[in-house]
């Protein structure tokens, strides 16, 4: 539910910030570690041969100092469930596992190159991943900053804080390769060392926007220092950075927070009582804490809100993540019609305010990107007039955030039917199914079901069957609207 690569926008400060001396303020940044390019290309003999080890192929896991030892996914190979061959022209299925890997035996004779089907690359001689760039690990950096001030007297904070920052580096860049085995110990491949990584950084008091450093090639190697074994690059993102007081040095007047649909982010628009809510502004909690269980906490990271209604009546929300800047939570069930005020809260009293209209309905739907727009974040089935049952898929996606796009849902045989499983919220209210209404494209399409979804607190599912006349209408809009209420349109892909 969370999105964390959207900067939300931040409403000015009620007050400034008054500076309090002594006291330790720091801007904690989300730093990963990234690799690419990965290739073998060396002699590796790595548990090779070994009674419990089934050659040519194992797990490789990573240490790095942006991370633990962990198996394979850090440096994953090529070989995925293939059919593969020795020198000696025995064949097997390899790979079995679910793990991409690599070949640990290039010094043995049955698996040495050249050979086209245990290496990928150079003339069947390398092995090369075709995965793309993989992450090393992520770790939380506190740097110490200074408390936010108004330098030129405008009533905005512009220094101070995360601002104090225009870079953020690391050295001692490394990664040691391992063949790993839990039923033995884990045998050390080669380990890659890298020259500095410097990230620009663009923040503003309380942010950081996502900046990544230049991609860097290994600079030496060790155990053995030659020949070089392994190929990678190595990088390094700051994902984002946000101003934190520990200690409330910097005491904060209460700002005004802005109170929107989980799903459709549409400022200004209603929400539903037992619907899903994003708070967002600056400085609501010191960490990130999602909740891990049900029935879900009224506390987390140190953080309350409460709705007061239009009738008075003070409640306590069901929170299901907080972070620095951002707060998903359920408006209670009983929350009444009206204007009403979320309060954010912690020890020290209330951190920030906002307002929104409750209304018993306020259709919304969720969208691969996390932005209301584009692909739905939906599954689909296709059902055979026999019964049979395909799954099918509404959306997919690149590597890097926001690159989710609507997939192609093949329409099948004339007498199969596509239905099609909307995830929002603020639905559940409806007066009656027969109120819920959803068209695609210029057409109106049945609706199966609109109610709340059994697994997840707060989340609302409706079924529309496709209609038949729609088979290759390529992409097409689809509209909810509930008790005359209108949802945010999403795309689809109808083949």
């Amino acid at each position: 539910m969370k999105r964390l690569w959207t900067e939300a926008a931040l409403l000015c400060l009620v007050a400034m910030l008054a500076r309090w001396p002594g006291e330790a303020q720091i801007c904690r940044l989300s730093v990963a570690g990234l690799n690419r390019d990965r290739r073998v290309m060396g002699p590796v003999s790595a548990e090779c041969p070994h009674p419990l080890h089934s050659a040519p192929f194992g797990n490789w896991g990573v240490t790095s100092n942006f991370g633990q030892k962990l198996n394979g996914h850090q440096f994953q190979g090529w070989c995925h469930n293939m059919r593969v061959c020795d020198n000696a022209g025995q064949c097997m299925n390899n790979c079995r596992d679910g793990w991409y890997e690599w070949n640990s035996c290039t010094t043995h004779a049955l698996y040495q190159p050249p050979n086209c089907s245990l290496y990928n690359a150079a003339e069947c001689t390398e092995q090369v991943s075709p995965l793309g760039i993989n992450v090393l690990g992520t770790q939380a950096v506190d740097v110490p900053v200074t408390c936010p001030s108004d330098t030129n007297r405008d009533g905005a904070l512009d220094s101070g804080g995360c601002a104090d920052l225009t870079s953020y580096s690391r050295s001692n860049n490394f990664m040691s390769l391992y063949e790993l085995d839990p039923a033995t110990a884990d045998e050390l491949v080669q380990t890659i060392y890298y020259s500095d990584l410097v990230v620009p950084l663009r923040c503003d008091v309380f942010d950081c926007p996502l900046s990544g450093s230049e991609w860097a090639r290994p600079i030496a190697y060790d155990s053995p220092p030659s020949p070089a074994k392994v190929f990678a690059e190595m990088a390094m993102v700051v994902n984002f950075g946000s101003f934190l007081d520990p200690r409330q040095a910097c005491r904060p007047a209460a700002t005004t927070l802005a109170a929107v649909s989980a799903a459709s982010y549409q400022a200004g628009l209603p929400v539903a009582p037992g619907s899903i809510v994003s708070l967002f502004d600056v400085g609501f909690a010191e960490k990130t804490e999602a909740a891990s269980n049900v029935p879900l906490p009224l506390r987390l990271a140190g953080v309350q809100v409460y709705v007061i209604d239009s009738r008075g009546r003070r409640t306590p929300a069901p929170l299901l993540f907080v972070s620095p800047r951002q707060i998903n939570c359920i408006v209670p069930a009983e929350t009444a019609a009206g204007g009403a005020t979320f309060s954010v809260e912690d020890a020290t009293g209330v951190r920030s305010t906002g307002v929104a209209q409750i209304e018993a309905v306020a259709p919304s739907l969720f969208t691969a990107n996390n932005d209301g727009r584009g692909a739905p974040a939906a599954v689909a089935v296709r059902v055979t007039a026999g019964g049979h049952q395909t799954p099918l898929d509404v959306f997919r996606c690149g590597d890097a955030p926001g690159t989710c796009e609507p997939a192609p849902i093949s329409s099948g045989a004339p007498s199969d039917q596509v239905i099609v499983s909307l995830f929002g919220t603020g639905i559940r209210g409806r007066s009656a199914l027969e109120n819920v209404q959803a068209t695609i494209g210029d057409e109106s399409a049945d609706v199966l079901y609109a109610g709340p979804q059994p697994q997840f607190e707060g989340l609302d599912q409706v079924n529309v069957r496709i209609p038949e006349s729609l088979a290759g209408a390529g992409r097409v809009e689809v509209r909810l609207l509930v008790d005359t209420r209108p949802s945010n349109a999403v795309t689809i892909d109808i083949r």
